[in-house]
């Protein structure tokens, strides 16, 4: 049952990421990447071998709107998921990596992205052009795994 409800979080996350939240900004490329923060902070406060639905769905909505594969946006979506692996047990800290694991994700994501567009000049203006989006899916992704807190693992609750 958590699978479904992860799979269902990130086909809304991506969903968003491609209508409602690059219209928020002035500047696209600053918008937070949903699928990104919503895979770190369940990776953070959840088992993070629960996260398996949510890079698969994203990858396939983001991929069948762009230009891109659906397998370059499973690649870039995997190291936000990462974070619950190398997350220590102690609840606090994994809340605070889900904000980094957030950021890192973000890097890579766009990292993997530019490179699979052919677009290797771009990588060294990488911190500066999206120095927004990774503040701000750290933030979404703080503001996720906070959101998700009283479902933590050990925690009991949301189909444990």
């Amino acid at each position: 049952m958590t699978a479904l409800a992860v799979a269902v979080a990130a086909l809304a996350a991506a969903l968003l990421q491609l209508g409602a939240v690059p219209s928020l900004f002035l500047d696209p490329a600053g918008a937070p990447l949903l699928p990104v923060a919503l895979v770190a902070a369940w990776a953070a406060v959840r088992d993070p071998r629960e996260t398996w639905p949510a890079p698969l769905v994203a990858a396939v909505i983001l991929g069948a709107a762009s230009e891109q594969r659906v397998g370059w946006y499973l690649l870039a979506l995997l190291p936000a998921a990462a974070v619950g692996l190398l997350a220590p047990e102690a609840a606090a800290r994994r809340l605070a990596l889900a904000p980094l694991a957030a950021a890192a994700g973000a890097g890579a994501y766009f990292a993997l992205l530019l490179l699979a567009a052919g677009q290797r000049s771009a990588l060294a203006l990488l911190p500066a052009a999206y120095a927004g989006a990774l503040a701000w899916t750290a933030l979404v992704a703080l503001a996720l795994a906070a959101a998700l807190w009283p479902w933590r693992r050990g925690g009991g609750g949301l189909f444990a």
